[in-house]
């Protein structure tokens, strides 16, 4: 993959509602179907959620925020809403490393004040938290719709830390890109194509192909994959637990490189 100087995520997001916004940007195939999302509708989604952020969860600059979430377009729209008004990410549920607030799939008891919990669920047609929601916790998809598909606070400021893991490690943009190497090519997709089949074509209305991220990498590896293709304005295809990649599933949607970790 060419080197080219990192595009920070609102830098992203802009141009995701300007070039191509009907295009395909995330691909998500899980246990409940295939999930399609443009750039116009994953801007939307982090708009929502990071209105929510700063609305209800008086998120702000500096604000850490856990994401005790699998790997789903859920998370990668939460993680992009985080950095959108300023706020860190803590990919490990904030087990390992202090959080403000919580967003969880799992969780079943509340958490002690100040901390806020938010509950998820991952359910791509969910209306509402399935089940009991623990005492003070927020239910995100019920909560969500009602915001405004616009962020219109102020841009976070490039230099921030994206990411804190749980070594209390901070990770900025150029680290996340790091983690992610691109394993095979439009010219030689090895990993992407049976022997002897030839690569399909991209259909991408930018032009710039699909890439499938290894089913295995964690979230800090998937949110690097998404800096690194949609600067490229290329389409990301993730696969939750318990779906297959399978060579129709690559043929489908015509996937033409992976990015897996480095």
């Amino acid at each position: 993959m060419p080197q080219s100087p990192v595009t920070p995520p609102a830098a992203i997001l802009a141009r995701m509602r300007s070039v191509g916004s009907s295009s395909p940007r995330l691909v998500w195939h899980g246990p409940d179907g295939r999930i399609e999302l443009s750039g116009r509708v994953f801007d939307n989604w982090v708009a929502k959620s990071a209105n929510l952020l700063v609305d209800e969860l008086d998120a702000a600059e500096g604000t850490r925020v856990a994401l005790d979430l699998p790997v789903h377009w859920k998370t990668l729209a939460l993680a992009f809403a985080c950095w959108q008004v300023g706020a860190v990410v803590v990919p490990d549920g904030g087990a390992g490393e202090p959080a403000d607030i919580v967003f969880s799939s799992s969780a079943t008891e509340r958490i002690d004040p100040p901390r806020l919990l938010v509950c998820v669920a991952l359910g791509s047609l969910a209306m509402r938290w399935e089940g009991t929601l623990p005492a003070g916790a927020v239910d995100f998809a019920a909560e969500v719709r009602s915001h405004g598909d616009v962020y219109d606070g102020a841009p976070a400021a490039d230099g921030n830390a994206l990411l804190v893991s749980a070594a209390g490690l901070a990770g900025r943009a150029d680290d996340l890109v790091r983690l992610v190497a691109r394993a095979a090519t439009d010219a030689g997709a090895t990993h992407a194509a049976a022997p002897g089949e030839e690569m399909p074509a991209s259909t991408s209305a930018a032009g710039a192909g699909t890439f499938l991220v290894d089913p295995a990498a964690d979230l800090p590896t998937v949110l690097g994959a998404a800096l690194v293709a949609w600067r490229e304005d290329a389409s990301l295809l993730i696969v939750g637990e318990g779906a297959a990649v399978t060579q129709r599933m690559i043929s489908g949607e015509r996937v033409t490189g992976r990015l897996v970790p480095a």
